[in-house]
């Protein structure tokens, strides 16, 4: 028996089988097998090539398609004629049309193409006439007008839908929202989102089973009846809207007229007297639900002219495939005008959903000119069309902390087992774990310092005796060979550590920032990333580079913070299990504010300014206990540097040392009342160079992430760096050998003295700066005599030293720009000086170079850091004068204000570089027009407080969310829907942790086992992933209770405003916010990503809200 008899018998069951409660499985099992049947016919034609040469290859265009569909001579040809002035032979005989005719229909402003295809009979999906060609461009068009004939009723209607329905083409009907998935083991697990009354779990067996399925995961999202299901599992059904057309109405009764168009999607017409061709192509145009929107180039006018046709619920991403392949990829973000915005214009991502009558501008990285001209035969837009180039997306692949405390039902349990005593206990732990913080922090840069100061001694030792021999021997090559063959070995040790542990890269400050603002970098608290800091600083600074070593101690102290504090690496192997209780986000987030403000202290011998720097640019949280313990620390790093190197120094006890920067001390330091304009002066001027730094290093960056990204190149760029910084110098020194001053107090800081062609008894000016480490550069700046240095010479080595470290910060090495800074700001503010000397001759006591020079590296340090409090803390503490605190303030304060006008300070400007969910300490006032509903992420996965283990399973393999609302499921009664009052949440760490213990229970079990907080700090911060857990069939049928685990999270209502959710997140460090209804039901979830995606502009004095896209 063929496949069409065994289609035919099973008809025939269905037709003579009553439908009722006793015959349910059995009709579902007949229809199971007739769509199997069914699909194997049409599947066996295509394979044997039945039909071939009798297709109907039309290639689509236009903004639709139309498939016009009916029975022969019903008027088809007639009303492609009509609409589309496309002419097919009409006639009043059967199979006039023998092919298939296009024809295009031009209506508000959309090209629709419409297939006049051949009549078809019935059994066409059988293969009568030319029904399979027909059927088949059928299924590839966006919606089918199905020609009827109005004298005959509506028996041409039944036939036509019962083909089209065989052969898989719905109509008017949406897809079903069912979850269907084959799996290899585990058998079939069927769960539903509602009451399933339409489909019994058992008819879904069945089903499978005739399928010859035993494993697959079921999910009913509503409810639906048998024949849906079998849709889903057969697939390759088609889902289209379908306008009957009733035509020869002038030959019908009005009675039989009016019936025939009050049928659902019905129209009635006449083609040959063309009565109600409008109202068919206004139904026509709905059904396809299509929309306009407008383009707009930047800097001009909207083009209403033209736009683009698209479905209703487009998004921007199919806008950017539209109008070129290669769009999504260069894609940035989208400026939307229109009601599918709050705010016009409104920056938006690719999965915005575009609505009627919206303008759109497309922003991409770099012009798609060329692209659209050259590579596209086919553009959608004019080859003169240029996209707007500006801000970058916001990075998804960053995890937010978790800094809120605690409050499930075990670690209440806890606390109350443990007792005040271990509370006590806690205490003490924390100030021994800061003890060790700063004395470790301070050995750290006791190590440094010695380490660079020795390795430094030996270079210029080595090249001042190679240069001192060749210049009678006329063979300077040689020690400007070997000062560039040092050099280059150090730094490309350096830089070597940097690819071995790239976290190192840099200063460090922006990660330790935004690890402390609550956003996981990783492996920035690693001991590998320590090794390779410290290391890689000592190299770099040895090897001559424009950097620092103050910043990567501030890297430094937050890792030995987050080391020590954990008491266990899993690099070497160790578990101190004491300190096990300190294992979560916040208390370790406690202890790295302190390592990061113990490595201020050690770098600048300010224990004050320390607390300061934590508390202005890292910590999301402060109180009064952990402001004791982090200047607890500060204090141990500065008292443990200044022992030790008092004894290195060889006077033990001596403990007058400062930090690893050494002023000297401004003693005494006059300053009268009419030179405050000239402090606002000078700090105009260093937030003026700070902001074009900044700017540079921040195009020169961009131009290394697209051109400089293989680690050869980087290798390459860091040597010729390394090279260039040796040559520059040498050019230096060569320029100015004749500049020569005498040597009165060897400058009273141990600083090397380079003699070149000067006479005996004096020495070489420009020579002494290059032969010293920046420090002792900047020390000479602020404390040389008056006359000491040439003003051109330090113009041309300000210039170059400027060039060289906004090259410099961002190779790969480990570098801070602290020192670098200062030098700069000390070079030209001493040359103020110098200036106001020689203009104002009789205030020699009040314009004094050095200290100007002083007030010059205040300000390039704000106006390229922007800060103002702790870096006015610091310098007061390093130069040992009190008296200067308020001219130091101006200039800082003064410094960032200007420099703030131009763009954002040295690291937040890397920090959104690099596209991290960073939150400034307060959102804009003017976002209350924001509410919750606008920012949170819907809709949202949600457990119940006893779930199923298949279930949690499914969600941690399938979705990669970090926390989950735990919902109490009640039956709404209004609606008859499964409904759920919030109770908590629940982290996706928890979750791994259950299952990998097997906290399961059966729903009958009276007594039950509870994991401790122990159990969930065992494997923190590194967590297993999911993939590692394997669970058997008989695991997966049982329960977890999540009660005693969830926790009792903050909520916030739908109707809430930004700012309010905005304080409420930032200063509570929360992960995730719950958005809750009136009837307290989750609605909504908010994370970092959300808040950190809407960002306030002000240009001109209005103010608009930019919306970032996410990258993933």
């Amino acid at each position: 028996m063929g496949i069409l008899e065994k289609i035919a018998d099973i008809e025939k069951e269905i037709a003579r089988t009553q439908k009722n409660k006793a015959t349910e499985y059995h009709l579902g099992l007949l229809k199971a097998k007739l769509a199997k049947f069914r699909q194997a016919l049409m599947e066996g034609d295509a394979k044997s090539g039945s039909g071939k040469g009798e297709g109907f290859d039309v290639i689509k265009s236009g903004d639709a398609r139309i498939a016009l569909i009916g029975f022969p001579s019903v008027g088809k040809s007639t009303l492609l004629s009509t609409v589309t002035r496309t002419e097919s032979t009409a006639a009043s005989y059967e199979f006039t049309t023998l092919t298939c005719i296009p024809g295009v229909i031009q209506y508000n402003g959309a090209e629709i193409q419409l297939l006049d295809l051949p009549g078809i009979i019935e059994g066409a999906a059988q293969g009568k006439g030319r029904g399979r060609q027909v059927i088949a461009v059928a299924r590839t068009a966006d919606m089918v007008l199905m020609m009827l004939d109005a004298t005959k009723g509506e028996k041409q209607r039944e036939i036509l839908e019962e083909e089209l329905e065989s052969v898989g083409i719905r109509l008017n009907r949406c897809k079903p929202e069912i979850y269907f998935k084959q799996k290899k083991t585990g058998g079939i697990n069927i769960t539903s989102t509602v009451p399933m009354t339409k489909c019994s779990e058992k008819m879904i067996q069945l089903i499978l089973h005739e399928y010859k399925l035993f494993n697959a995961q079921v999910l009913f999202r509503d409810d639906y009846t048998s024949d849906e299901f079998i849709d889903v599992v057969v697939g390759r059904r088609v889902y289209m809207p379908c306008l009957y057309v009733y035509n020869k109405i002038d030959q019908v009764s009005i009675e039989e007229v009016d019936r025939l168009a009050h049928l659902p999607h019905s129209v009635v017409i006449s083609c040959n007297m063309k009565l109600n061709i409008d109202y068919m192509l206004e139904s026509i145009w709905k059904l396809l639900n299509l929309i306009r929107i407008y383009t707009k180039k930047r800097g001009e006018k909207p083009d209403f002219d033209g736009g683009l046709i698209i479905r209703n619920g487009t998004t921007v991403e199919h806008v950017c495939r539209i109008v070129h392949r290669t769009l999504v990829d260069q894609f940035k973000y989208a400026l939307v005008w229109g009601t599918s915005v709050k705010f016009s214009p409104q920056r938006v991502g690719l999965s915005h959903v575009l609505q009627n009558e919206d303008v759109i501008c497309l922003h991409t990285y770099t012009s798609l000119n060329s692209y659209i001209t050259t590579d596209d035969p086919h553009p959608r837009t004019s080859s003169n069309t240029t996209f707007a180039t500006g801000e970058k997306l916001l990075s998804g692949h960053y995890e937010s902390l978790d800094y809120e405390c605690d409050e499930s039902e075990i670690a209440h349990m806890e606390e109350k087992r443990l007792g005040y005593q271990h509370t006590r206990r806690i205490v003490v732990l924390k100030w021994l774990i800061m003890l060790l913080i700063g004395i470790c922090t301070g050995l750290i840069a006791v190590f440094v310092d010695f380490t660079v100061k020795n390795l430094t001694k030996f270079k210029f030792s080595y090249v001042q005796n190679k240069l001192e021999t060749c210049l009678s021997e006329h063979c300077l090559f040689k020690p400007y060979l070997a000062w560039i063959g040092i050099n280059i070995s150090m730094v490309l040790i350096a830089g070597l550590l940097i690819l071995w542990e790239p976290v190192a890269r840099g200063s460090g400050i922006p990660q330790v920032k935004c690890y402390l603002n609550g956003v996981a970098i990783p492996h920035v608290l690693r001991l590998k990333a320590l090794i390779a800091k410290v290391l890689g600083v000592i190299f770099a600074v040895s090897g001559g580079l424009a950097v620092g070593k103050e910043g990567p101690m501030i890297h430094a102290g937050a890792i030995v913070a987050g080391g020590i504090s954990q008491g266990k690496s899993t690099s070497l192997k160790f578990d101190l299990h004491i300190l096990k209780y300190f294992r979560t986000d916040k208390h370790k987030r406690d202890f790295v504010s302190a390592g990061a403000a113990a490595g201020v202290a050690a770098a600048f011998g300010a224990p004050v300014g320390g607390v300061l720097f934590a508390l202005e640019e890292g910590a999301s949280f402060f109180n009064q206990q952990l402001t004791w313990f982090i200047f607890f620390a500060s204090m141990t790093s500065t008292f443990t540097l200044n022992v030790v190197m008092s004894a290195i120094d060889g006077h033990f006890g001596d403990l007058s040392s400062p930090g690893l920067i050494n002023f000297g001390l401004f003693k005494d330091t006059p300053y009268m009342w009419f030179e405050l304009p000239l402090f606002i002066v000078v700090g105009c001027i260093g937030g003026i160079f700070g902001a074009l730094f900044n700017q540079l290093n921040l195009r020169l960056t961009k131009f290394r992430h697209h051109y400089i990204n293989k680690r050869w190149l980087l290798v390459i760029e860091v040597i010729l760096v390394a090279a260039t910084t040796v040559v520059v110098a040498f050019l230096l020194i060569i320029g100015t050998m004749y500049e020569c001053r005498p040597i009165k107090t060897q400058l009273e800081l141990n600083s090397p003295t380079i003699q070149l062609y000067c006479p005996d008894g004096q020495y070489n000016v420009m020579g002494t700066i290059v032969f010293s480490t920046p420090e002792q550069a900047v020390r000479n700046l602020f404390h040389s005599e008056i006359g000491t240095y040439y003003p051109w010479s330090l113009l041309v080595f300000c210039i170059i030293y400027f060039c060289l470290t906004c090259w410099t910060y961002g190779v790969i090495v480990s570098s801070g720009l602290f020192i670098p800074s200062l030098l700069i700001g000390a070079s030209w503010g001493r040359l103020v000086g110098i200036v106001l000397h020689t203009l104002f001759p009789s205030n020699v006591k009040y314009f004094d170079p050095g200290k100007y020079a002083l007030f010059g590296a205040a300000s390039q340090l704000g106006g390229t850091m922007r800060m103002t409090i702790s870096l006015a803390v610091i310098l007061i503490e390093a130069t040992g004068d009190i008296g200067l605190g308020l001219p130091i303030m101006i200039v800082l304060t003064v410094a960032k204000l200007t420099g703030d006008y131009f763009n954002e300070g040295f690291f937040d400007m890397h920090i959104a570089l690099q596209s991290v969910p960073f939150l400034p300490w307060q959102s804009d006032i003017f976002a209350y027009q924001l509410s919750a509903l606008n920012i949170m992420s819907a809709p949202v996965i949600q457990l119940k407080t006893v779930e199923k283990v298949e279930n949690i399973y499914h969600i941690l393999r399938t979705e990669s969310h970090h926390g989950f609302p735990v919902v109490d499921h009640h039956t709404d009664e209004t609606s008859n829907q499964r409904a759920g009052t919030f109770q908590g949440i629940i982290l996706r760490h928890q979750l791994i942790t259950m299952l990998r213990k097997r906290n399961f229970i059966s729903l009958n079990d009276s007594l039950r086992d509870y994991l401790t907080m122990d159990d969930f700090r065992e494997s923190y911060p590194r967590h297993p992933p999911i993939e590692s857990i394997h669970l058997t069939n008989e695991e997966r049928e049982l329960y977890c209770d999540l009660r005693p685990y969830m926790h009792l999270a903050y909520t916030v209502s739908h109707s809430a405003t930004l700012p309010r959710i905005f304080s409420m997140f930032r200063g509570l460090g929360l992960r995730h916010l719950v958005v809750v209804n009136d009837k307290n039901e989750v609605v909504g979830m908010i994370t970092r990503k959300d808040l950190a995606r809407f960002r306030m502009t002000h240009k001109k004095g209005h103010t608009s809200i930019e919306e970032l896209a996410i990258s993933h």
